[in-house]
């Protein structure tokens, strides 16, 4: 959720979904209400973006395939991976975030949000290629600033 007000309402919602439930919870361990709790806040979080409808679909045109060489992944920071995909819109990140961090198939996820197996497949098909896009643009950057640095340490005899 990118709008902190937002956040917090989801927030509440979901606790107090958790505690309404937990007189019927079985408390068999730890990990097992753990994962009770995080797919409340999950579905809570689904149901939130289905109201709002806002799975905002970015032009083809605008994701295009981009080829990222695995040395580039070594060199970004999972912080950096993160934040960029954050960045991604609302219907891509959660497709992506569904199948590729929780595991979902994506008949699960078209379940889940209420849309065709084919459009989670899509989406994330295009998160894919925006992030490759993200990551090698960052990178190309990090090397223009990096090769910048050096040339300005040649110019004054620092190295």
């Amino acid at each position: 959720m990118r709008d902190r007000m937002t956040a917090e309402d989801l927030v509440v919602d979901s606790f107090l979904k958790i505690f309404e439930g937990a007189a019927n919870f079985r408390f068999d361990n730890l990990r097992s209400f753990e994962a009770w709790m995080k797919r409340i806040v999950i579905n809570e979080s689904l149901m939130l973006l289905r109201k709002q409808a806002n799975f905002n679909l970015m032009p083809e045109s605008e994701a295009i395939e981009v080829p990222v060489d695995d040395n580039i992944l070594d060199s970004i920071s999972s912080d950096e991976i993160h934040q960029l995909i954050a960045e991604l819109p609302d219907g891509y990140r959660t497709v992506f975030n569904l199948f590729a961090i929780e595991g979902y198939s994506h008949k699960e996820i078209a379940e889940q949000l209420n849309i065709n197996e084919g459009t989670s497949k899509s989406q994330l098909n295009h998160a894919r290629k925006l992030l490759q896009k993200k990551i090698l643009y960052r990178q190309t950057a990090k090397q223009s600033s990096t090769s910048q640095t050096n040339k300005n340490h040649e110019d004054r005899g620092v190295l």
